[in-house]
């Protein structure tokens, strides 16, 4: 059944702005924890990297999309990730769940007091041998050293790919719904889970997402330009060269803006041109 389904190639759903917006919602964020680690959230907001304002000092020290503080203490975050190098993204990931850690109070060496933290990476870009893969703190024996630190990493890719009966519904709802990169997509996934109460939420939501006349202001805040890095673009750059490709670093450009990652406006400014330009040399129909 064809129905007028919300979309823009400029925000798609696994846009960075987007998902920070759309997960600062209760029930999309406990439903997204849920599927991944299993636990279900107890806590009365939803901190969104959308939300914070720039002087709060607590919510911005802890640098990821969306977070939450359960009732029991545990600090549960959920980031977006879509372009990355392997060292790059687990440094990351590491860093800033220390700092989750590290920000928190110790009052007079209580440190069995410390709140665990764990943390959810959803990952767009590759695929890996295990759709959720799972790290804690172990030792040599693979016994488990501390449970204050645990790192989920899903990857869509093969959570797609995947026909293992363990995987949940909702997860796969939810990893298909991060792949709609166009209309006809977007089309697929209503045909696919419109009649679930989570196909629902999630395009009802996206709809009012990307309505939002902010969406630019947004998106040129710190936090969120930082995550699209020079670094990102040179491991593209070094990839496509490899490839044998002299015009590496424009094709890199392209397949940013195609995918979504990066608007036509960025990539040109990135390529030292103006947005016509860019567009007329990679043959662009946007």
């Amino acid at each position: 059944m064809l129905v007028k389904l919300p979309f823009r190639e400029d925000f798609p759903p696994r846009n960075d702005v987007v998902f920070s917006i759309m997960f600062g919602d209760m029930y999309l964020f406990s439903s997204l924890l849920k599927a991944v680690t299993g636990h279900t959230l107890h806590a009365k907001e939803i901190i969104s990297q959308a939300s914070v304002t720039p002087d709060n000092v607590e919510h911005n020290y802890i640098r990821f999309d969306t977070f939450a503080k359960d009732e029991n203490g545990t600090v549960y975050s959920i980031d977006l990730q879509n372009t990355y190098s392997e060292t790059l993204i687990k440094n990351r990931t590491i860093y800033y769940a220390c700092r989750a850690l590290s920000s928190q109070t110790v009052e007079k060496g209580c440190y069995e007091k410390l709140n665990k933290v764990v943390v959810s990476f959803i990952m767009t870009s590759k695929k890996n041998n295990l759709p959720v893969e799972v790290i804690t703190l172990q030792n040599q024996n693979h016994e488990n050293y501390s449970d204050l630190l645990t790192l989920h990493n899903v990857y869509t890719k093969t959570v797609n790919g995947s026909e293992s009966k363990e995987l949940n519904r909702e997860l796969k709802t939810f990893s298909e719904f991060f792949s709609v990169s166009t209309a006809e997509q977007m089309q697929e996934f209503y045909d696919c889970y419109g009649d679930t109460e989570l196909g629902e939420v999630l395009i009802r939501i996206y709809g009012k997402a990307i309505l939002r006349e902010d969406l630019g202001n947004i998106q040129e805040r710190e936090y969120f330009d930082m995550k699209i890095t020079e670094q990102d673009i040179n491991e593209a750059k070094k990839e496509a060269r490899a490839e044998g490709r002299a015009e590496g670093f424009l094709k890199a450009l392209i397949e940013l803006v195609k995918d979504g990652i990066l608007s036509v406006s960025d990539a040109a400014k990135r390529a030292n041109m103006s947005s016509g330009e860019f567009e007329k040399l990679a043959g662009l129909n946007i």
